[in-house]
């Protein structure tokens, strides 16, 4: 087998033994064992020649084998693993890459960074969900944990550790609790919608209407209108401080329905609020690391676009500024929330104070509540789950059973109902009655048997 150890103290003779001194004798590790294809030389000390003959033994075996891993490479740390190897060249799309950066580094290496790759095992994975789990939430810690555990498998698959350790059966994910989708009422919707600001009201509309994620409706031109359907295409983000289009969700393009009341509420806004051309930067997810400044340029009319147009996103709506400058305070004059407590902060770097609003918001309370009303208009009027998922760009209909099986309360009283009227006797005619009694039955008397014969 390939590999073999060298003495670098000491050399072979003329008769042949290992017994001249090199010009490296009493200078550093004695033994180096080298020649091992794929695997990094290693040296040992004078008197370790029997470490260095295992050590080439099980290096020789799992090479052969293809599971051989150096446990040097094991030893360096969580955190410079991370920043150094593993963040610069994840491939996800830039909003789920911004999400994902927050949860690693806010979540996981603040609490566990220090430890060695090699030292993370079933106790010190235990230990950082009781640290971390004291400043997030159950969805929180879960969806972070499957960050950590794709770390730590990007980790054995380059060879630096010899299994996941999150592949132990015996270390089991924290539970999320369970939760339902909430939809809003006919009426709680109208009065959040007359809340907003009347530039602002169709995005209501738009979004019950036709099921709508956030970013979508902010990315809606009156152009993506065809006949009875809308033709959703693009969305807006907003990463690392810059706005720009990109395509939905998982890059599901789709149609969703237009009714003709949509067509006409849109016809009407535009009357008062006329479309604006805005020009941002495209994001192609399959070139999530391509710098700003190469991405191409597009120009979309927007239906709806702040008052006021800026060098940094055209007029485009902000999520961020929209939820907090409308969305909240049109949910508490419908009095869904409360009036949020008002807190003054002081700046790290001097300067005055600034006002801040905290609201009380219940997480089911966001734009998102919108589009889950939405499904449940759908459904309660017997649509199927198959165009439900359809209109809403999910790639998996049983997603979308699972989500708003809630939203059917209905559900089986059509089948009850033909069941039953399957199983009841039919009404006897009279007339057929009187000709079946005159019908020649089968006796089970021996005397029918006999006049049979």
């Amino acid at each position: 087998m390939p590999g073999y150890i060298e003495d670098r103290w000491f050399k072979k003779g003329p008769d042949g033994k290992r017994n001249v001194k090199t010009d490296r004798h009493g200078q550093g590790k004695r033994y180096k064992v080298t020649g091992i294809p794929g695997v990094r030389s290693r040296s040992f000390p004078d008197g370790k020649l029997a470490a260095a003959k295992k050590w080439l033994a099980d290096a020789q075996t799992d090479s052969g084998r293809g599971d051989w891993y150096d446990p040097r490479d094991g030893s360096i740390t969580l955190d410079e693993y991370v920043r150094r190897h593993w963040w610069p060249h994840v491939r996800y799309p830039p909003t789920t890459k911004a999400s994902v950066k927050s949860r690693v580094f806010n979540h996981i290496l603040p609490h566990i960074g220090g430890q060695p790759l090699n030292r993370i095992g079933f106790e010190e994975i235990r230990a950082w969900v009781t640290r971390a789990e004291k400043n997030i939430d159950a969805g929180t810690l879960f969806v972070t944990w499957t960050h950590f555990a794709t770390i730590m498998q990007a980790a054995h698959k380059a060879r630096r550790i010899p299994s996941n350790p999150f592949r132990d059966e015996d270390l089991k994910a924290p539970t999320v609790p369970e939760s339902k989708a909430l939809a809003w009422s006919q009426e709680t919707v109208a009065a959040v919608r007359a809340a907003l600001d009347e530039r602002y009201r169709i995005l209501v509309t738009l979004t019950v209407a036709a099921g709508l994620r956030q970013g979508e409706a902010f990315a809606f031109s009156p152009d993506d209108i065809d006949g009875d359907d809308l033709v959703i295409t693009r969305q807006i983000i907003k990463v690392s401080g810059h706005f720009a289009f990109s395509p939905p969700k998982r890059r599901k393009e789709r149609r969703a329905p237009c009714p003709p009341e949509l067509a006409e509420a849109i016809r009407l806004h535009m009357k008062e609020f006329p479309p604006v051309e805005v020009t941002l930067p495209w994001v192609d997810p399959d070139r999530p690391n391509l710098a700003w400044k190469e991405r191409p340029l597009r120009t979309v009319r927007l239906l709806v676009t702040t008052r006021h147009a800026d060098s940094v996103r055209g007029g485009a709506l902000s999520r961020d500024t929209f939820n907090e400058c409308q969305w909240k305070p049109a949910l508490r004059d419908a009095g869904l929330v409360p009036t949020p407590k008002v807190e003054w902060v002081e700046p790290k770097r001097g300067g005055k104070p600034w006002r801040r609003e905290k609201w009380s918001m219940p997480r089911e309370f966001g734009f998102h509540v919108l589009r889950h009303t939405f499904a449940s208009v759908v459904l309660a009027e017997g649509e199927t789950i198959t165009k439900l998922a359809e209109w809403l760009g999910h790639s998996d209909p049983a997603f979308t059973l699972r989500t708003y099986v809630h939203f059917m309360p209905k559900a089986g009283n059509r089948a009850r109902a033909a069941l039953g009227s399957f199983i009841s006797e039919p009404p006897v005619d009279a007339d057929v009655s009187e000709d079946a009694s005159e019908m020649d039955l089968p006796s089970s008397s021996p005397e029918g048997v006999e006049g049979e014969g």
